[in-house]
């Protein structure tokens, strides 16, 4: 995954090919007591993995813990528990970017050495290609 350049100069996440890690598991292993995954839940949980952010997971774990977050919005829903349950989903809200404001708080470029050094004043370290960048991380050992 790369980024691309709009017009405007904004440096955005680019959208994956196809969908990205794994199906939702069997809503038997995730719902002891017989639940199933709400067919909303289950439709947001393929547009996550068609977006940008769904990128920004590397690891199995990862996607782990997005599942468990899928879990927790279908429980909330099913149960309609929004008062105990939207602290965590809000959290998790905030730490995919699925806001406008949480994806401005999320930092996307990686800081290089050289970030304090003399530069043309744009103050900006954005990879502009993924791929050279993580050649380059893997050089560095």
């Amino acid at each position: 995954m790369g980024r691309k350049t709009s017009d405007s100069g904004n440096h955005v996440l680019e959208i994956p090919d196809g969908k990205l890690g794994p199906d939702l598991p069997p809503a038997n292993q995730i719902f002891p007591k017989g639940g199933e995954w709400l067919p909303l839940v289950a439709h947001w949980y393929e547009e996550y993995r068609r977006s940008p952010n769904a990128s920004m997971l590397r690891s199995a774990p990862s996607w782990m813990a997005v599942q468990l977050g899928f879990a927790t919005i279908n429980e909330m829903l099913s149960t309609r528990r929004y008062a105990t349950l939207m602290p965590v989903v809000r959290q998790l809200f905030d730490e995919l970017g699925w806001t406008p404001a949480s994806m401005r708080a999320l930092k996307f470029d990686v800081p290089e050495a050289d970030d304090h050094a003399a530069s043309d004043g744009s103050n900006h370290a954005v990879i502009q290609d993924i791929d050279a960048w993580r050649r380059k991380i893997e050089a560095a050992g």
